[in-house]
């Protein structure tokens, strides 16, 4: 099942079956591996990449660059995830249907669920993020109703625009001039111009 390349490890696997028990062999120890596929004009045996990564994503390992091997063959690169890696939506569907199907590894498990963790306590730290309307410019606003309303018409992130710009400034007069200026864009409905 090895072939041996300059400086990498390349296996070949005739099937589905062969690649899972290698991962299930090898999940742990190994840190990087090439599988090597025929393409199919050749009409011999092959694990499909569909496959691969499929069973792949069951033991916590991501598929990577693609390369050709030979005129008959071309590889991918597969590796554990790293802590912390952002999934694709493919890969996170690819990772509950193999939950669903009861294929998922222990160690797959284990990674996906470390995902989820993470995207938790990131989006938790995008929600501390947001920026809140400070009450003396609020007032501000309010005094314009028509800059008021066409503010809270806008989307979150340039809400936010706003709100930095103004009280960013490090002098009041500075603060005052940057008020005035976000009034008269809200009243005509414009976003303000630093996009």
């Amino acid at each position: 099942m090895y072939v041996y390349g300059k400086n990498m490890k390349i296996i070949q696997a005739k099937n589905r079956r062969e690649w899972r028990n290698w991962l299930h062999k090898n999940h742990d120890a190994e840190r990087e591996i090439w599988l090597a596929y025929y393409k199919k004009h050749t009409g011999k045996p092959s694990v499909t990449y569909e496959e691969s990564v499929e069973e792949a994503i069951c033991f916590g390992w991501i598929d990577g660059i693609k390369k050709r091997l030979d005129d008959e063959r071309y590889m991918h690169r597969f590796t554990p995830r790293r802590p912390k890696s952002k999934w694709s939506p493919r890969n996170i569907e690819i990772a509950r249907k193999m939950i669903r199907e009861n294929k998922m590894s222990d160690s797959g498990r284990a990674v996906f669920e470390q995902r989820m963790e993470y995207d938790r306590e990131f989006n938790d730290k995008r929600a501390a993020a947001v920026v809140c309307l400070p009450e003396e410019l609020e007032e501000e606003l309010k005094k314009r109703p028509s800059a008021w309303e066409y503010f809270n018409t806008l989307p979150p992130g340039h809400r936010k625009q706003y709100i930095l710009w103004i009280t960013g400034a490090k002098k009041e007069e500075t603060k005052q001039k940057r008020l005035n200026e976000a009034l008269r864009l809200l009243e005509q409905k414009q976003k303000l111009g630093m996009e």
